[in-house]
This record gives structure tokens, C-alpha cells and sequence, in this order.
């Protein structure tokens, strides 16, 4: 029966087809153009160009096809052939500012939400990292100019701190030409059991250095090799996963290309690039790329400093008849960031983050000519890294004692001195492996319904081989976890990464693109698909889909939904038993010249969180595009929730314990004795599936006509958002009074609301045949607020073994019964902009027709310096850039 209705589908299904052909030639020199990349918009179906520039391509369809081509060096166009025309000629132009059009914005695509950012785009900022890119992006704003802590980013959101800043950032992926770029490995935290700041554990006060849990580090992505960015702000393809809040599709340079060197100045950070492309012959081309930056928080003293040291080789060959297409690409790379001390600051720690590695991938695509299938693609990819920690500190205290010991019991402490140096290292060897199969086939039925069908399988792994973190006993950093007489403290043991297994993901995916023309201006695009998620035995069936119809010439909507998931990474899964430490007796026994002598009870709690889920995300959008004469706008509203994000529970435990009586006798040595057993109730704390977050906004996107007569272009975007915050933590508030029968208040989380209305407008004055182009962004942050509801009284106490007791709801205010677990302290927090901020960045780039360019580059060239009020008090607003200023120099020959 199954047969038989296979045969009943395809009995409708026409495999109409016919062939068209064209050449492809540069407008400047008239010359052919070989290796140019030709695809078919509606069906992904592709050839490449050949010696001479000719190409011929099979179309599964009768109607008017839409060619795209694109090729290093050229600015990539769209050119349409009408039904019955089977030949075209395109001429392609060299993509610098001596183009009559130039696109330096985001530029949004032709179906759905997705945005485009191209070269002109990338440099239009003057970009030393990616994360100078994204903050064009609508909802973004431009952060002052600091790379000496990590960067990342997150989109459609407007919380700001804690869990679900960090579950967000860390649901953001990002691909290199289809190969993700993994943080799930990363696990460089001493102290990994509080998953929002576990990479605070080596840097310089706030400023952290290690990005364990909080997604991809965008200081490590130079610019200069990148060919174009795309964001899936929205729903995804069926065909990505491991992802909750957004997607970023990074396609790097390979073909023939001049050497281009350029090198970047701006405040204390300088950077030198160099690109070349080599074209070996017809089929085969090569690229490679180097890229330094050195960058000082402050040149006068060069105490903290960042160095990247990057490099890259790819490798482009297609056979002569233009059904395989296959490009290798290797990339290595170093960073480190350096704390140095502060002469004036004996006790200042001293950091060193280092990270060393590489990347290799394949990307493979064929076009069989006898299978049924139009096309094979397989994407594959191996990355390792090196990475050491390292923090030292000078320690000044009183006398106290620690222990190593990782078994549960009373053991023999190490006195430690009163002046030490305590030194603490992780060595991480993060490894993620990645492959995917995909198969494609495009059908046409008689309606003319076109189907572009693609089915792929896809596995990564994720692992971690590194020593781990290590400190000897007199050199841990954390000596204070002594218990120090009321709650317990968690101590500090090493933990080899090797403890840890290789967590694996496996996905299927299938997807249909759909494509329907009515009439000349209705158009119906449907891409709808499921994926099969299996990351570690968590098993899940995601359906995604997107849509948009023409109305007409002026009117388009659209539409979509879709579940996403992100498994949890090696940091929040492994994070090592938990310790407490507790001095015996009267602490630390001493008699001067004859002995120093202590004990410590350790106590062992489990700690990995193998129980943790992966993170799930709900989104949906709709949206509205409309053509004017004048202009063109984009509208997009959107919902999005995050649920089973991974945020820090305190939980209660007790143990059964020895008892001990230490006997001190003259000038002998101490001793003790078990004299029975006491219980222990402490609270520990570990990672779990408590944060839960919803996301609803309205982002618009409108690029006006250019008006002729002055050479400007003018476009705006603008974005409000406001998310809720909830997390279903449970907090426990320690009694003031230490003899009273309710030892702590116990508080439900509350939710937090933030909300966020930016906008900014860009300027951009060109003149072609100069190659001249100044531009002015301008971004004004209209709305930022922020409310936070708290909650003084408690909804149940633990007791003094740690059993949770609901209090009545009309007892909960009784002050007189529960005073000593009431938070009196904490009232409703609310945070709001009083005035619209404004600020303002030029660029002025110039094109010399010898190869040679020039670009002046200034944040806040004003120099404004705004202020909030919160309870009285005038602060300086954090999130507006400081005035900054660069040049980059460009030379291709």
C-alpha cells in the first residue's frame, strides 16, 4: 500500500525541465569571467562558469528565472530571464566605492526577515571584530571601543544581566560556511557551579577574560577575510539546530584576488592584514590570509592587553563540467590576554589567558547527472584548541590551614602561611567534530507549484582532553572556604577534564521550499520542514516554517514559526564533586618552635549536573513589506520564548558526620578522637532548567530612494522590545536570629521586566567616480527601562534540618513571628531613561583608482556624554559609546 501511494503522489509530479546558458564577462575590461558562481534563487540548483566565461544550467520549470552571480572581487546581482528567453549576458563589476550603488547597511532579504550585511557593510564600521559588524543591526547600539574582555551578542531581546543574558548569548550560533563554530567544549572556569559567571574567574575586577557558558567569543573572528554575514534573527532553517535565540551565517573569500594589505589604527589598538587569491588554472583557485592585532586598554601603562594572531588557507576546485564543487578550508589561530601587575598594587593579580589552535573543514558539492537526486552536499569539520588559564596573586592574611583531600572524612591539614604566592591554571583541550549530508531534488507538478526538497543527516561531537583545573594546597586561591561558623562554604579541589565524557548530537532534517506564482505580482514562498534532534538521549521533533506572499507590487506579507533547542555545554554538565571544609576544635593548635597542627572535615557532594536538558525556544513572527515610490519598508513583529534555561539553585542537603574530641596535653602534640556521629545540613549548589524568558518586540527596516541631485542615501531602522524574566529559583534567606527554629526564608524568584525602543538613521554621501563616500550614523536610544518586583516576605522557612515548612499566606507579614527571615531591606527596583540619548559616528572613505584606499573612522565624534538618574543619583550612562577615532590604510596590487 505504501508503494502504491508513492505512485499516486508522483503520478502528479512533472519533471518539466528545460536548459538555458549565458557568459559572464568584467564591465571594466570586458574579459571573461571564469569560476563565477550561478545560482538559481527559487531552487538553490547551481553551476560555475567556465574559462571562457560560459555557463549552462538544466531548469526543472517554465517561468521567469531569477539567476544570481557571484565571484570574488565583483559585486554580486540578481538578473531575471523571462519565460521563453534561454540566454543572458551579465557584466560584472568590481566591488569598490567606484560602484554607482553601494550597500552599507544591513540589507534585508527578498522572502523573509533575514538580513544581509555585504563587504561594504563590514567595512563601513571599520571593523576589528565581528562584534563591530552585528551592532549595526537593528536593536543593537554601538558599545565603546574595549577589547580586552570578551564579546558577544544577542538579538531580539532586552534583558540585560544574569542567567538569561548568558542563556541567550549562549543560544546564539554562528556557522562558517556551514560549519558551526563550537563553544559547547569550552570549560576554562575555576569555579564552573554558577553557570552566569563562570568565566569570571580569570580576569581584572568586572572585566572577564573567559567565555565558558555565554556563547562565541566574536574578538577571535577577524573581518578581513569575510565575504559576507547573513542573520537569522527569526526562524532558522529546518537544516541548522543547536541554536535558541539566533543564527549567523558567516561566508568567507576564496577565488582569485589581488594582495591586499591594510592596516588599522584606533586608541590603543593596531592591526595588519594580508589577503591574496591565487587562480592556479580554470578549476582551481587558492586564497590565504593573515591577520595581527594588538590591543592596550590604556597605551600609558600596558598592564592589560589583547593579541590575536590569525591565519587562513583555502583551497577552491570544480571540475570542467561544473558538477562538483569543493573547497577546503584551514584556518589557525592565537590569542591572549595579559594582566600584568600593577607596580602600585602589590596584591594585584597577575592573568595570563592563552588560547592556540585550528580548524579544518570541507564543504563538497556535487550535481549527479544519472541519480534521481539534483544534488549532494556534504559539509564536515574538525576544530581543537589549546587553552591556559593562569592567575597568580600575592596573599597577606592571618594563619589558616587547608586541605586537598578528595575523600570524605577527617584529615591532617597544611598550615598555610601568612604570606604566600597562590597560584591556580585550567588547561582546556576543547575538540568538536561536525558532518552533514544533504540530498536535494526540485520538482514542478501541473499547477506549477515548484518544490525544492532537501533531506539531511547531521552528528557533532563535543569533547574536552585538557589536565583540568589544578592548584597545590598551598596555592589555592580559595583558602577562605573554611566553614566559617554559620553557612558552609564550597572548597576548591583540582578536576581533570578527562573525568568528562564526549557528548554527541545527531539530527535529520527534511524541508520543503515551496514556490508559486499566481499572477505577475502574486507570489507564495513556503519553506517548511522538521528536525529530528537527538543531543546526548534528549530526543526532540522541532517543526519550522516560513512564508510570504505578494499582494501585488507594493504589498507583501509574511509569516513563521518555529522550535529550536541548544544542549548544555562540558562547563554546566561537569562541573566536579562539591567540598566543605571544616576546621576541628578550636582551629589551628600552636605551639611556637614545637608544632602547628590542624584538622579538617571534608565533606563530599556529588556536583556534575548530568540531568540537565537542552534549552527550548518558541518563535514566531509576522511582518509587512511594502514598496513605495520613494521607499522601502520593513515591518516585523515577533514573539519568542526560552524555556529550561540553565541558571544556579542552591539545594538543601544533610550528612551524617563524626564527632570529635581533640585532646591537648602541655607541650605534646594534639590528638582526637570519633567520640560518635552529628548531623550536617548545609545547602550546596548546582545547575538546572530554572530560567524561563518571553521576548515580543517590533523591528522596521526602511531604505529610502536615493535622491539623485544630492548623491545621498538615507535609510532607518528602528526596534522596540520588552522581555520578561522569570526563573523558577528558589533563593534562601539565612536567619538573623542563629537560635530561632526557622534557620532560612524561602523566596520564589521574581519577575523581572526590561524594555527597549532604539533607532538610528543612516547618511551615506557617494560619489562613484571619485570613489569618495562619507558617511554619518546616527543611534538614539528613545527607551530603556527596567522593573524588578520583589519580594520582602517568604512563602515557607527550612527549619534546622533543612525541612521546608510552608508559611500561611496571612502569617507571611506577620513581622513579630517571622521578623528574623523577612528581607526588609528590598523594595520594587525600577530603572528608567528620563531622557532620549543621541549619538553619532562618521566615516569618510576614499578609493584611489592606483589600488590604494583610505578610510577616517570616529565614534561619538562628538563627544557626548550622557547621564541617567536613579534614586537621585547622577551616573554616567554605560551603554553609550565613548568618543573614539581610527584610520585604516588599504593597498591591492
Amino acid at each position: 500500500m505504501r508503494f502504491i501511494a508513492i505512485l499516486l503522489l508522483f503520478s502528479q509530479v512533472i519533471f518539466s525541465q528545460k536548459t538555458i546558458s549565458g557568459q559572464v564577462f568584467s564591465k571594466e575590461t570586458s574579459t571573461a569571467l571564469a569560476g563565477v558562481f550561478v545560482r538559481d534563487t527559487k531552487t538553490e540548483n547551481w553551476t560555475i562558469s567556465d574559462k571562457d566565461g560560459k555557463f549552462s544550467m538544466i531548469i526543472p520549470y517554465f517561468q521567469d528565472i531569477e539567476l544570481n552571480f557571484s565571484i570574488l572581487g565583483k559585486k554580486d546581482i540578481n538578473q531575471t530571464l523571462k519565460n521563453g528567453q534561454n540566454s543572458i549576458t551579465v557584466y560584472l563589476e568590481d566591488n569598490t566605492l567606484h560602484l554607482k550603488e553601494v550597500m552599507v547597511t544591513a540589507n534585508k532579504e527578498r522572502k523573509y526577515s533575514e538580513l544581509t550585511l555585504g563587504t561594504n557593510a563590514i567595512n563601513n564600521v571599520q571593523a576589528f571584530t565581528l562584534d563591530d559588524v552585528l551592532e549595526q543591526l537593528p536593536g543593537q547600539t554601538t558599545s565603546s571601543f574595549n577589547l580586552n574582555s570578551y564579546k558577544n551578542i544577542i538579538f531580539r531581546t532586552a534583558s540585560e544581566v544574569g542567567s538569561f543574558k548568558s542563556n541567550k548569548a549562549f543560544g546564539t550560533a554562528f556557522m562558517i560556511n556551514d560549519i558551526p563554530i563550537s563553544n559547547n567544549e569550552n570549560m576554562q572556569a575555576l569555579s564552573p557551579n554558577t553557570p552566569t559567571s563562570a568565566g569570571n574567574d580569570y580576569g581584572v575586577n568586572t572585566i572577564p577574560f573567559n567565555n565558558p557558558n555565554v556563547g562565541v567569543d566574536l574578538r577571535e573572528i577577524s573581518t578581513n577575510n569575510i565575504e559576507e554575514i547573513k542573520i537569522i534573527q527569526g526562524i532558522p532553517s529546518a537544516k541548522y539546530g543547536d541554536l535558541t535565540s539566533g543564527l549567523v551565517l558567516i561566508t568567507t573569500k576564496v577565488g582569485n584576488s589581488p594582495y591586499r594589505v591594510s592596516a588599522s589604527l584606533r586608541d590603543g589598538t593596531s592591526e595588519l592584514n594580508l589577503t591574496k587569491g591565487i587562480q592556479l588554472n580554470s578549476n582551481n583557485s587558492m586564497n590565504f590570509g593573515i591577520n595581527f592585532l594588538d590591543s592596550n586598554s590604556d597605551p600609558r601603562n600596558n598592564l592589560l592587553s589583547y593579541q590575536r594572531i590569525s591565519g587562513s588557507l583555502a583551497w577552491k576546485t570544480t571540475d570542467k563540467h561544473s558538477k562538483i564543487k569543493n573547497t577546503v578550508n584551514l584556518s589557525i589561530r592565537s590569542t591572549l590576554d595579559d594582566a600584568k601587575r600593577d607596580p602600585d598594587k602589590i596584591a594585584a593579580d597577575i592573568i595570563k589567558n592563552e588560547k592556540q589552535g585550528f580548524s579544518i573543514s570541507n564543504n563538497f558539492m556535487w550535481k549527479p547527472s544519472n541519480l534521481w537526486l539534483d544534488g549532494i552536499n556534504v559539509n564536515s569539520g574538525f576544530s581543537y584548541d589549546r587553552q591556559f588559564s593562569r592567575k597568580e596573586r600575592w596573599i597577606n592574611r592571618a594563619l589558616t590551614a587547608a586541605t586537598d583531600s578528595k575523600e570524605e572524612g577527617i584529615h591532617d591539614a597544611f598550615v598555610l602561611p601568612s604570606q604566600y604566592t597562590s597560584i591556580s591554571t585550567v588547561e582546556g583541550i576543547p575538540i568538536s567534530t561536525f558532518v552533514n549530508l544533504e540530498a536535494t531534488k526540485t520538482i514542478t507538478n501541473k499547477a506549477n507549484w515548484i518544490h525544492s526538497l532537501s533531506f539531511g543527516l547531521s552528528g557533532r561531537s563535543s569533547s574536552n582532553k585538557g589536565d583540568g583545573r589544578k592548584s597545590s594546597a598551598i596555592g589555592l586561591i580559595n583558602y577562605y572556604v573554611l566553614d566559617d561558623g554559620g553557612d558552609t562554604r564550597l572548597g576548591y579541589r583540582d578536576y581533570d577534564f578527562n573525568r568528562t565524557r564526549t557528548e554527541n548530537q545527531f539530527s535529520a532534517y527534511l524541508e520543503d521550499r515551496v514556490y508559486k506564482k499566481f499572477e505577475e505580482d502574486k507570489i507564495l514562498n513556503i519553506d517548511y520542514g522538521v528536525r529530528y534532534e537527538n543531543q546526548s538521549g534528549n530526543v526532540s521533533l522541532q517543526p519550522r516554517i516560513n512564508s510570504s506572499y505578494s499582494l501585488n507590487k507594493t504589498f507583501r506579507i509574511r509569516g513563521g514559526f518555529g522550535l529550536s533547542s541548544k544542549a548544555p555545554s562540558l562547563n554546566q554538565l561537569y562541573t566536579g564533586e562539591r567540598y566543605i571544609d571544616r576546621l576541628l576544635g578550636n582551629g589551628i593548635y600552636v605551639n611556637p618552635g614545637v608544632y602547628q597542627k590542624a584538622w579538617i572535615l571534608t565533606v563530599v557532594t556529588s556536583g556534575d549536573n548530568l540531568n540537565l536538558k537542552p534549552s527550548k525556544s518558541y518563535k514566531t513572527e509576522g511582518g509587512l513589506d511594502v514598496n513605495l515610490p520613494f521607499a522601502n519598508i520593513n515591518l516585523t513583529g515577533y514573539y519568542n520564548k526560552l524555556k529550561n534555561g540553565f541558571t544556579g539553585q542552591m539545594v538543601p542537603i544533610s550528612k551524617e558526620i563524626p564527632k570529635v574530641n581533640i585532646t591537648t596535653n602541655g607541650t605534646e602534640i594534639p590528638t582526637y578522637e570519633v567520640m560518635g556521629t552529628d548531623n550536617l545540613y548545609y545547602l550546596t549548589n548546582s545547575i538546572q532548567n530554572n530560567a524561563n524568558s518571553e521576548d515580543m518586540g517590533i523591528e522596521t527596516i526602511i531604505n529610502f530612494q536615493k535622491i539623485k541631485a544630492l548623491n545621498l542615501d538615507v535609510s532607518m531602522n528602528a526596534a522596540y522590545v520588552r522581555s520578561k524574566d522569570l526563573s523558577e529559583t528558589i533563593t534562601y534567606y539565612a536567619s538573623t536570629d542563629l537560635l530561632s527554629a526557622e534557620r532560612y526564608g524561602v523566596y520564589p524568584s521574581m519577575p523581572m521586566t526590561n524594555e527597549n525602543f532604539t533607532a538610528s538613521f543612516n547618511f551615506s554621501y557617494h560619489i562613484p567616480k571619485a570613489g569618495l563616500l562619507l558617511s554619518l550614523r546616527s543611534e538614539h536610544i528613545i527607551l530603556r527601562t527596567s522593573y524588578l518586583t520583589n519580594s520582602n516576605y517568604p512563602n515557607g522557612y527550612l527549619d534546622n534540618q533543612l525541612a521546608y515548612h510552608e508559611i500561611p499566606e496571612a502569617d507571611r507579614t506577620n513581622s513579630q513571628k517571622y521578623g528574623h527571615i523577612i528581607r526588609s531591606t528590598l523594595n520594587d527596583s525600577q530603572n528608567k531613561l528620563e531622557n532620549m540619548l543621541h549619538n553619532f559616528h562618521l566615516r569618510l572613505s576614499k578609493d584611489f583608482l592606483n589600488g590604494f584606499s583610505v578610510s577616517f573612522y570616529s565614534t561619538n565624534f562628538l563627544n557626548l556624554k550622557p547621564y541617567y538618574e536613579k534614586n537621585g543619583i547622577r551616573s554616567p550612562y554605560d551603554y553609550f559609546a565613548k568618543f573614539s577615532f581610527g584610520t585604516r590604510l588599504n593597498y591591492q596590487f
